[in-house]
C-alpha cells in the first residue's frame, strides 16, 4: 500500500510539473533550437576531450559526425515561438491533465510494462539512435537550406565535418572555408580545413593543408592532430629530422594512454629508421670534384647504377626513386629519368607517393608517356 501512495504522490508532482507552464502566459522556446544548443555543447565538449588526447581521431571524426547528424535533423526551418491560449481553455486542460495522464499512465503500465525487464545502457542507446534518418538525406536538407541561406556560418560549421567523414573532401574544403569567413578562424576549423585539403590531395600535405594546420596549432598549441600533420610536411619534404623531432616532441607530452600514440610512434619508427646505402653523400660529391671528368663520371654512374639495382628488390622505397630521378636528370640523361619515373608510378601503391613522383615529373619536364619509336 505504502509504494502506491509513493507512486501516487510522484504522479501528481509529476502532472504538476507539467501543468505549471499553463499558468502562465508566455511565448514557448522552440524545442528545436533548445536540442540544437545541447548538441553544439556536445560538440565543444568533445573538442575539448580531442584537445586532451581522452579520445582518438578516428573516434573524434566518428562522434563529431553523430552530432552532427543530429544537429542536422533538427535544421528544419527557423523556430516559431508560439503562445498557449486563453485562462478558460488552460483550466479545462488542467482538469483532464490532472485526471487523465495518473489513470491512462497506470493503465498503460499494467498493461504493458514489464519491470523484470533490465535498462538497456546509454552506449547501446546511442549507436541505436544513429539509425534514424538517411544521413545522406539530413545533408541534402541542410544543402537546401544553405542554397537559400549561404550566409549561416553555424550551417556550414556543422555540415563541414559530416562531409569529411562521407568522404566528400572537396566539399568538406569548401565547407570549412565558408565557416572560418563567417564565424572566425579557431583550431578544430583549421584543423578540419587541413584534414580536408590533405584528403582531397591524396595524403599530400600542400602549402594550404599546412597553413591551416599551422593556423590551428597557433590557436591550440596542445591540440596533436595538427602537430602530427606538420612533422608529416616535414617528411613528405625530405625533412626527416624535423618529422622525427616534431613526433618525439608530441610523444613526450602524450598521456601513456592516449589512443593516438600507436599511429605517432610508427610514423617515428619510419622517419628513424636507417637509410639503406642513400647514394651520393655531400662527401662523394667533394671527392668525385677532384677527380678526373672520366674518374668522377664513373663513380656517379656506379652509384646510380647502384641505386637502380636497390629500387628493383624494393620498389617502395620513394626517397630512392626520387633520387633516382634527379640524379639521371642531373646527368643530362632525361630519357632513363623519365623510365625511372614511369617505373616508380608502377611501383608505388600509396596516392601520396605517386603525386610526389608526378610533381617531380612536372618540374624536371619529363614525358608521362615512353615515346614512340
Amino acid at each position: 500500500m505504502l509504494l502506491w501512495i509513493i507512486i501516487a504522490l510522484l504522479t501528481g508532482a509529476a502532472v504538476m510539473a507539467v501543468l505549471a507552464p499553463l499558468g502562465r502566459d508566455q511565448a514557448v522556446a522552440d524545442p528545436q533550437e533548445q536540442a540544437r544548443r545541447v548538441y553544439l555543447d556536445q560538440l565543444a565538449e568533445l573538442e575539448r576531450d580531442k584537445a586532451d588526447g581522452r579520445i582518438s581521431l578516428n573516434e573524434a571524426t566518428a562522434a563529431r559526425a553523430e552530432i552532427a547528424r543530429r544537429i542536422l535533423s533538427t535544421d528544419d526551418g527557423k523556430p516559431q515561438p508560439r503562445r498557449m491560449g486563453g485562462h478558460g481553455a488552460r483550466r479545462v486542460i488542467a482538469l483532464v491533465a490532472l485526471a487523465g495522464i495518473p489513470i491512462v499512465s497506470l493503465s498503460l503500465y499494467l498493461g504493458l510494462g514489464a519491470p523484470g525487464v533490465p535498462g538497456q545502457p546509454l552506449a547501446a542507446r546511442f549507436a541505436t539512435s544513429s539509425g534514424g534518418e538517411n544521413l545522406e538525406s539530413l545533408v541534402a536538407k541542410v544543402e537546401q537550406h544553405l542554397a537559400g541561406s549561404p550566409e549561416d556560418g553555424q550551417g556550414w560549421d556543422v555540415l563541414a565535418p559530416v562531409y569529411l567523414r562521407l568522404g566528400r573532401a572537396e566539399e568538406a574544403q569548401r565547407a570549412y572555408s565558408h565557416a572560418i569567413r563567417l564565424l572566425g578562424s579557431n583550431a578544430a576549423r583549421q584543423s578540419g580545413l587541413g584534414e580536408a585539403i590533405l584528403e582531397a590531395q591524396g595524403g599530400v600535405v600542400t602549402a594550404d593543408a599546412r597553413a591551416a594546420f599551422a593556423a590551428a596549432n597557433a590557436a591550440e598549441p596542445s591540440a596533436p592532430g595538427p602537430r602530427f600533420y606538420l612533422a608529416l610536411a616535414e617528411e613528405q619534404e625530405g625533412h626527416t629530422e624535423g618529422a622525427a623531432a616534431g613526433w618525439r616532441a608530441l610523444l613526450a607530452e602524450a598521456p601513456a594512454d592516449a589512443p593516438w600514440r600507436i599511429p605517432v610512434e610508427q610514423a617515428l619508427a619510419r622517419v628513424s629508421r636507417p637509410k639503406e646505402q642513400p647514394g651520393p653523400a655531400a662527401a662523394d660529391v667533394a671527392t668525385a670534384e677532384a677527380m678526373a671528368r672520366a674518374e668522377r663520371a664513373a663513380m656517379i654512374e656506379g652509384m646510380v647504377g647502384g641505386l637502380a639495382e636497390r629500387l628493383q628488390a624494393k620498389p617502395d622505397d620513394i626517397e630512392g626513386w626520387l633520387r633516382l630521378i634527379r640524379s639521371y636528370a642531373v646527368l643530362g640523361r632525361p630519357v632513363d629519368a623519365a623510365a625511372a619515373a614511369r617505373a616508380a608510378l608502377e611501383g608505388l601503391r600509396e596516392p601520396g607517393q605517386r603525386q610526389r613522383v608526378e610533381a617531380l615529373m612536372a618540374d624536371l619536364a619529363l614525358p608521362r608517356a615512353e615515346a614512340a619509336p
